[in-house]
């Protein structure tokens, strides 16, 4: 839950610093807004947020990378 408030926050501030700005269209706060909304549905795809981490070792013979 907290990775979704964290991710919402940092949209959130995007939004407000583009629209605290003179020379933003309209055309440009829809540009960034797909663009927040897209990488958003990513991170809900992806990210799986509610799962907990599980840490893998390396398979046998293999080396890992320095």
């Amino acid at each position: 839950m907290t990775g979704w408030l964290i991710a919402l926050v940092l949209a959130g501030a995007t939004f407000v610093f583009l629209a605290a700005g003179r020379n933003r269209t309209r055309d440009a706060l829809e540009v960034v807004a797909a663009a927040v909304v897209l990488a958003l549905a990513g991170y809900a795809w992806q990210g799986s947020p509610g799962m907990p981490g599980h840490p893998v070792s390396p398979a046998t013979g293999q080396t890992t990378p320095n």
